[in-house]
């Protein structure tokens, strides 16, 4: 519900497809590394990527990466930016 979230990943995880997406909206998730570091994130089929390609997380211990989407009101169309150690 929110258009800025963060989650901290205390183990691989899957983000699920989203409910109420609104068309030329824009989310914004800031995604954190435990203490442990190297934890995945896995995406629904509405996210999608640049080339069809799902980003990989920065692995480092409390690594931060904030992953910026836009939506048509099915699709969440996403582009990260990594590594805010």
């Amino acid at each position: 519900d929110n258009q800025v979230s963060k989650v901290t990943l205390a183990g691989n995880r899957t983000l699920d497809n989203p409910t109420n997406m609104v068309d030329g909206g824009t989310y914004i998730l800031r995604v954190i590394q435990d203490a442990t570091g190297s934890r995945t994130l896995s995406y629904g089929t509405a996210y999608k990527w640049p080339l069809g390609v799902a980003p990989v997380l920065s692995t480092g211990s409390n690594d931060v990466d904030i992953i910026s989407f836009v939506s048509d009101g099915t699709s969440m169309f996403g582009v990260i930016s990594l590594d805010f150690a």
